[in-house]
């Protein structure tokens, strides 16, 4: 049984490996962005907003699919539109949406999606939903930070953990608090190898 709003555990469940297929992909997503503006300024100036997230979205979900089946083990993917999801072992099932303000997603209201926003009771057989992606700026129309959400309920955002890739090699996983939550604090996560989580801290070891 596990309590969702419990960061702590549910990374610790979750893995590196699943970070750092994230904040990978959301990397290689970014520069895919860059060289479609470079190869095709006056295409790509061409788009709106929807359009070019639309685009946005194809490409990250090919980098996390290549990169969750690399690396990641217990992996199964689900790519039959408009479902687009990875599952990790039989316990985490993930999608990937840009974050709005305030660390909202959108989707269409279909019934489907209703199921997948709201966590099941902890009682219950579990399955663990969770929303990676990235931050959007939509004035300046750019991929912002890689981050990994927990909601329960299409406004009710748990808890949100920044995936920040620092010089050296190193990613920080950051909490970020988004809306008030009377849920538990979040750790700070650093790894540059092991991942070591405890009493509420996560530390890089060496």
């Amino acid at each position: 049984m596990i309590d969702v709003r419990n960061s702590d555990e549910v990374l610790s469940l979750l893995g590196q490996p699943s970070f750092e297929a994230i904040g990978q992909s959301v990397a290689r997503t970014r520069d895919d962005l860059d060289e479609y503006r470079r190869a095709v300024p006056r295409l790509a100036a061409r788009q709106t907003q929807r359009g070019i997230l639309n685009w946005i979205h194809d490409q990250l979900f090919a980098n996390v699919r290549d990169l969750f089946e690399a690396h990641v083990s217990s992996v199964q993917v689900r790519d039959v539109e408009p479902r687009r999801e990875i599952y990790v072992t039989d316990l985490f099932r993930l999608r990937f949406k840009k974050h709005g303000p305030a660390d909202l997603v959108s989707s269409y209201p279909t019934e489907a999606f209703k199921d997948f926003i709201v966590q099941d009771p902890p009682q219950l057989l579990q399955e663990i939903r969770l929303i990676g992606g990235f931050r959007w700026d939509a004035e300046a129309r750019l991929i912002g930070p890689a981050v990994l959400s927990a909601r329960d309920g299409n406004h009710n955002v748990l808890w949100v953990i920044e995936l920040v890739a620092e010089t050296g090699g190193t990613t920080v996983l950051t909490p970020v608090p988004s809306t008030p939550s009377p849920g538990p604090s979040l750790p700070v996560v650093a790894f540059d190898g092991k991942l070591l989580i405890k009493g509420g801290t996560a530390k890089a070891t060496s």
